[in-house]
Order: C-alpha cells, then structure tokens, then sequence
C-alpha cells in the first residue's frame, strides 16, 4: 500500500510539472514562463553546493527578519537566485516562539548599536513585558520596532554572507574527506611494500 501511495505521487507530481512546462503553456502565459523558469528548475530542488549554501544564507537572512512573511519570502528570494527551497524554509523555523526570545532583544542591541552612528536612538528602555492597553502597545512598537528590525537587517547582512562562506567550504572538505575515505587501500607486503604496484 505504501509503494502504491509513493509511486501514484511521483506519477501526479511528474504529471503536474509536464503540465506546467508545456511549451504551448509557456507560450500564452509569461507568469508561466517565470514560474516554470523559477520553480521548475531542478537546481531549487536539489542541494548542490552552490545552491544549499545559497538557500542557507536566504533562509539565515529571512528569520532574522521577525515578520509575518517569512517562508513566502524565502520562497520566493530562493527562486529568484535559484537556490535550494527546502533549505530555505526549513531554516524559517529558527525564529520560532522558543527563540524569539533571544532574538528580540538580540536585533534590538544591534539595531540600536547601527542606528548611533546615523540618527538618534530611543533613550527608553525596551520593554520586558508588553503593555496592558492598545494605546501603550501602539507607543511601544512605534518607538522600538523600527530599531528591532533595522537591527534584523544588520545582523542578516553579516549573518548571511558568512554563512554561505562556512557553507560552501564545509560542503567541500566533506566532498574531500568522502573521496579520501573511498579510495581503495592496497595491502602491505612482507617486506612492509604495496603490492598494487
């Protein structure tokens, strides 16, 4: 039951992407033709090197960004760079109501650390507990939201690029230590000599 239910998705999944990327499709609809372009291509779908440490940094990028959006935003700029999807999504999830708690506070110190250098900051204090009434949440956010998220755009500046840097090297020793580990080893002889040659 299993193999049936595998088999009949990869056969609705193949037949769903050969009807999107029909050329008289692609013909009539440029929003196919860019949809096709973006999120038909192999390369979104499968991690290579380039395109895991490219989602990586997508996906690095879009949770420090603490909005609403966050996966249609990730979706959307790992197509757009064609780079891995899944990778992107599923690093989304790292902003989530464990970590926010770090995060929150963590954006604001950077934001308020970036924006001293260009404008006045908040001289208040963030918040440790959100305000009763709407009026006080209204203030709250206005005055420190902006410092929070510029904050998010400064730390996923630097976060981004050095984690598509660690990324792609990690993915290419791994590439190295694998190919090492493969190669065959020849037996010693008596004489403490190989005997391959």
């Amino acid at each position: 039951m299993l193999d049936f239910a595998r088999g009949y998705f990869r056969r609705s999944v193949f037949k769903t992407i050969r009807f999107l990327k029909h050329p008289r499709k692609l013909k009539q609809s440029g929003v196919m033709r860019w949809f096709a372009l973006h999120f038909l291509n192999k390369r979104v779908w499968k991690p290579t090197q380039h395109t895991f440490s490219g989602g990586l940094a997508i996906g690095i990028f879009i949770t420090l960004q603490l909005l609403p959006i966050q996966m249609p935003s990730a979706t959307l700029l790992a197509a757009i760079f064609r780079v891995n999807i899944p990778i992107a999504l599923v690093m989304c999830w790292l902003s989530n109501p464990l970590t926010i708690a770090a995060l929150v506070p963590l954006e604001y110190a950077v934001g308020k650390w970036a924006l001293a250098f260009l404008t006045v900051v908040p001289t208040t204090p963030f918040p440790s507990k959100l305000p009763a009434d709407v009026a006080g949440l209204w203030l709250a956010l206005k005055e420190h939201a902006p410092v929070m998220l510029f904050g998010g755009v400064v730390l996923g500046a630097f976060l981004a690029p050095a984690s598509y840097i660690l990324s792609y090297l990690s993915w290419g020793w791994l590439e190295q230590w694998n190919q090492r580990r493969r190669q065959p080893v020849l037996p010693l002889g008596k004489d403490g000599q190989d005997q391959g040659g």
